[in-house]
């Protein structure tokens, strides 16, 4: 039987998928992101945002040193505009997204029947995702289920379609944060799924993971449940090569910290590494974290294409605020297209390592 990969609108055979962004949300809501324990404040803000206050022009600097300040910028709430959006992404060159929203930073299921409109308005292929993400944003009725009830939920997703839409996801999501044992019980769920079904699984790794949080909290349980490394992706993987602290980087100019050896253990077991986001200008200053340029992802990036690890690297943007859209003043869906290739062409790396990143790894870990 030949392999097909499920999109909103439908099956497509691998070959259609072309150039692929593998983490992107659409229509999305994270503003529960501001019921998040913050740590201790580094520097005082000076400007205060209100949390009903729109994205402006005249708080987008604000806003984008404390994302979660501004309710109106942690919602991707508007189909008009994220058809624009999405257009622009098909007009730069891009052919498909993953789309990677779950219950919880999805605002409802009829956000898949818009974003299945976004799709056929576009002609770009949108993969969406079942699943779950980070455990404090998961609706109450995910909150004490069994393992049986995890695998259940998947897999009537998987066959019936996500929530009360009838449109079949095509991927499934998990999220590591914080350990807690209902989360390895889903983790669990997951991988078992995704092996019984033949889908891949996408891994979101939050900001302060460690080695051996990686070790025991996120590979143990999958590898219970049956994970199969090579259809499985980590992602978010640059914030493992080392915590930019700005006390630090200040206090040291000239050490950087850069480390990727874990990258490379776990590319050897066989796994899929993700670097996500690009382009993503948003820090978290207040707390005494720089951003993430995009050229120090791509330093860790380029280190393990020159390794021979092309076969297992996928790139996406991730947007998931107005503020990171090119009507907000970001840089969109067109950050790969628009910098990323040219950029590791500049660097290097070859149309074929490239082509690997963007069009064949996409396509070989989405078709079942």
């Amino acid at each position: 039987m030949s392999q097909k990969i499920m999109t909103v609108c439908g099956p497509i055979t691998p070959e259609q998928l072309g150039f692929t962004s593998m983490h992107e949300h659409i229509l999305s809501d994270c503003s529960m992101f501001r019921n998040r324990v913050r740590k201790t404040c580094f520097v005082p803000s000076r400007r205060a945002v209100k949390s009903q206050d729109k994205l402006t022009l005249q708080n987008r600097s604000a806003i984008r040193h404390d994302i979660a300040s501004s309710i109106d910028n942690m919602r991707l709430d508007d189909e008009q505009m994220m058809t624009v959006e999405v257009a622009d992404f098909k007009a730069g060159g891009g052919d498909s997204i993953v789309e990677v929203s779950a219950p919880g930073i999805r605002s409802s299921s009829d956000d898949l029947i818009a974003i299945r409109r976004i799709a056929e308005r576009t002609g770009v292929h949108i993969i969406a995702s079942t699943g779950l993400y980070a455990e404090d944003t998961w609706p109450d009725r995910y909150r004490a289920m069994t393992f049986g009830q995890y695998v259940n939920f998947l897999h009537n997703e998987i066959t019936q379609g996500i929530a009360d839409t009838g449109i079949l996801p095509g991927h499934i999501k998990a999220a590591y944060e914080i350990y807690t044992q209902q989360l390895d019980t889903y983790l669990h769920a997951a991988a078992l799924v995704a092996g019984e079904t033949g889908l891949s699984l996408q891994v979101h790794l939050g900001p302060d993971v460690t080695r051996s949080e990686m070790w025991q909290n996120v590979l143990q349980p999958l590898f219970r449940g049956g994970c199969i490394p090579e259809r499985t992706i980590l992602c978010h993987v640059q914030l493992l090569m080392g915590v930019l602290s700005i006390e630090q980087l200040v206090s040291n100019p000239g050490r950087v910290p850069f480390d990727i050896s874990l990258h490379r253990e776990l590319l050897d077991m066989g796994f899929v590494l993700s670097f996500t986001p690009m382009g993503f200008e948003a820090d978290n200053e207040l707390l005494g974290i720089a951003h993430y340029p995009d050229w120090y992802t791509l330093s860790g990036l380029v280190a393990l294409i020159r390794d021979g690890y092309a076969g297992q690297i996928v790139i996406g943007n991730d947007v998931f605020t107005k503020l990171a859209t090119r009507l907000g003043g970001g840089e969109g869906y067109r950050r790969l297209a628009d910098f990323v290739v040219p950029a590791l062409k500049k660097c290097g790396v070859s149309d074929k390592d490239i082509n690997k990143i963007t069009v064949e790894n996409p396509a070989r870990i989405l078709a079942f």
